[in-house]
């Protein structure tokens, strides 16, 4: 019997206006799919080897379900028929899949009392493919929308993302930017997750979603106040409403505890997909147990054990660690967390304070060693982050650190972001885009993914031209 998941949430329809103020600070940004029916379209989450987690949110009550197969059309299974009430968010498991398959489905819907089922297009998707196995998954870094980016740029990054057709889509945070609604409230908050919703329905009814937390989700404890009304809650909420982040479950692993009001946050979680290991970071939620002020970021003990044992443990090919920021980084003028490979020696990614002192043994007494020694010695390939909204591509120690770019700027001149931010080696580049990642048995390879505007092309700047690549081999 498949299995119907539903998270469901009492809440009125968002408000077409978060407020002057926050419209001030955020731009104003139009949904890019609208569907009278459907807030939030199939999104695909939390894949596995044998299942598959369907998300969607319907505008009234409807009564749903979703039939399968591994053919174009021809259909041999179906869920059970759910019931969809109005704008909650609702996630329908299919399962009791074949590992390493290409599926096809489609929603079938009826008001209740109806006869008659309705049907929406046909997506697909993969189950976990096996080792040995050649795939694609693409990465962005920094979606927001603000009074900085362009929502026709953030459309065609995902339209040129979704007919790359990867096996899933990984966003490394600073999506919503709830933080800066003036004031943030309930209804704010949900309207700003449904905005970005409206940007993923473009790609992930076929493309598996997972988010990873960025500093502007406002998912931060300093915000908590005892009770369910506050920015951290809401967030937090209403992610989890419209996007099915993995929770762990013998395929997934993770670490973090029930919070109150929220539950599992599914802020952090791993997996394997053919020769790859993939770990998702949250350096956000957790206060460190020694030392606030420039060692305030931390992973927490518990985190920080997870990863080492998923590294240390790991028989995988290639490794690769996903984060908003370095976990410690550099201060700058253009705020905390910033640099690369530059700055991997400070704080808990290095070990070292900012005078270049030592600060380890006193700021994470009894951790066996700093996160990049970690990673060094286990052989992660690559280190994603954004937060710098640049391109660089850097290495240390023979890690890979790979920094990206907004697939929604505005301003796409690199002009002098890279020396604020205190880059000074690597290949730095500006632009927009996103990074298509090919992982095969034999290497993996990387290459950044220009968007641009048909009014913006020129004869050197083409749309989903390739603008720099690299190729790592097995470490």
């Amino acid at each position: 019997m498949n299995k119907v998941l539903s998270y469901s949430i009492a809440a009125a329809l968002a408000l077409a206006s978060v407020g002057a103020q926050a419209q001030n600070a955020l731009g104003n940004h139009v949904r890019a799919t609208n569907d009278p029916l459907f807030v939030a379209q199939e999104m695909l989450g939390r894949p596995t080897d044998t299942s598959i987690t369907v998300n969607a949110s319907a505008t009234k009550n409807l009564e749903v379900y979703y039939e399968y197969g591994t053919k174009p059309g021809a259909y041999t299974g179906k869920t059970d028929i759910t019931l969809f009430q109005a704008n909650a968010g609702v996630n329908v498991l299919i399962d009791k899949l074949k590992p390493n398959t290409q599926y096809f489905y489609r929603m079938r819907y009826r008001e209740p009392g109806s006869t008659t089922f309705n049907s929406r297009a046909e997506h697909s998707f993969y189950t976990q493919r096996a080792p040995g196995s050649t795939y694609s998954f693409v990465v962005t870094f920094d979606d927001h929308l603000d009074d900085n980016t362009d929502d026709e740029t953030f459309k065609l990054s995902m339209k040129n993302i979704a007919a790359e057709k990867p096996d899933f889509y990984i966003s490394l945070g600073d999506n919503f930017f709830t933080d800066k609604l003036r004031p943030p409230t309930k209804e704010g908050v949900e309207d700003r997750v449904q905005l970005l919703r409206s940007y993923y329905n473009l790609l992930n009814h076929s493309t598996s979603m997972f988010l990873a937390l960025g500093g502007h989700e406002g998912e931060n404890p300093g915000h908590l106040d005892g009770t369910p009304n506050n920015l951290a809650v809401w967030d937090t909420v209403f992610r989890k409403k419209y996007i099915p982040n993995p929770e762990p479950n013998g395929f997934y692993t993770a670490s973090g505890k029930p919070e109150p009001f929220m539950g599992l946050r599914q802020a952090n979680y791993s997996w394997v997909w053919g020769d790859a290991l993939f770990i998702v970071l949250d350096p956000y939620w957790n206060k460190p147990e020694q030392g606030g002020g420039d060692w305030g970021m931390t992973l927490g003990r518990e985190q920080y054990d997870w990863l080492k044992k998923t590294l240390e443990t790991s028989k995988a090919k290639y490794k690769f660690v996903f984060a908003h920021s370095l976990i410690g980084g550099q201060r700058t003028s253009g705020g905390g967390a910033r640099g690369g490979v530059e700055g991997v020696k400070f704080l808990e990614m290095g070990g070292y304070n900012y005078d270049g002192t030592w600060g380890w043994d006193k700021m994470r007494p009894g951790w066996p060693k700093p996160i990049h020694n970690i990673l060094a010695d286990n052989k992660a390939t690559i280190y994603f982050k954004g937060h710098d909204h640049t391109y660089v591509k850097q290495e240390l120690d023979g890690v890979i650190y790979q920094t990206g770019p907004q697939p929604s700027a505005g301003n796409t001149e690199l002009n002098d972001r890279a020396k604020v931010y205190n880059y000074s080696q690597g290949t730095i580049l500006g632009g927009t885009g996103y990074a298509r990642v090919t992982v095969s048995p034999e290497n993996v390879k990387v290459e950044y993914v220009e968007t641009w505007l048909p009014s913006k092309e020129t004869a050197a700047h083409k749309n989903g031209m390739v603008i720099d690549s690299y190729t790592l081999k097995p470490r």
